[in-house]
């Protein structure tokens, strides 16, 4: 959403514009306020796709099979503090060449291991990302769908709990647990299953 400009008016103007709104505002009968019923929800879209069956079972997936690749990292980094170590203890001991030689194997391994870690962010956070956006897709679709069936008017990211987008919410009207329920029972098992709509907030 563009966020608004904001202008700054001369302060006579401001003072004007004060004196005519109370004098309207005063002359103005009272509205009384108009009760609305509620048909607007509210979810965690990112929570509700990491927690559908599917999402997590592909998550899975990818954890054991790079599995592998980060014990080899980790073997390799073991081997550099071990390196370290070795030097550090035996400094006194060790000729410049020997010295020089252990520090040039070092600095192989660095650069080895930095290459390696790097390539494996880059490889599990690239998978990561096609797995969770094939779930989203069909996430969102089914948002739809359960969105029209229930009446709602809006369904409003909620953010999480230190990155909120809405301030505050009712429990009730958060649908995020039952779109979970519905994706995993319309996809695991081939029914459309959609639970009831949340009570409407009091």
């Amino acid at each position: 959403m563009k966020r608004p400009e904001i202008f700054m008016l001369p302060f006579m103007v401001v003072c004007a514009m004060s004196t005519t709104r109370a004098q309207s505002t005063n002359s103005m009968p009272t509205v009384p306020a108009v009760s609305t019923p509620s048909n607007i929800a509210v979810i965690n879209f990112n929570a509700a796709v990491l927690g559908t069956a599917e999402a997590q079972r592909s998550m899975g997936a990818l954890q054991k099979k790079y599995a592998p690749r980060e014990q080899e990292l980790q073997k390799l980094n073991d081997d550099i503090e071990a390196t370290k170590k070795s030097l550090n203890d035996a400094a006194a001991k060790l000729t410049d060449a020997e010295r020089n030689q252990k520090l040039q194997d070092l600095g192989t391994k660095e650069k080895q291991l930095q290459r390696e870690a790097e390539d494996f962010k880059n490889d599990s956070q690239a998978e990561s990302q096609r797995a969770f956006q094939q779930v989203a897709q069909k996430v969102f679709s089914l948002l739809q769908e359960f969105s029209r069936q229930h009446g709602y008017a809006a369904v409003v990211e909620q953010g999480t709990e230190t990155a909120p987008v809405v301030w505050y919410t009712a429990t009730n009207v958060d649908i995020t647990d039952q779109l979970i329920k519905s994706y995993d029972a319309k996809y695991a098992v081939g029914a459309a299953s959609l639970p009831e709509k949340p009570a409407a907030k009091r």
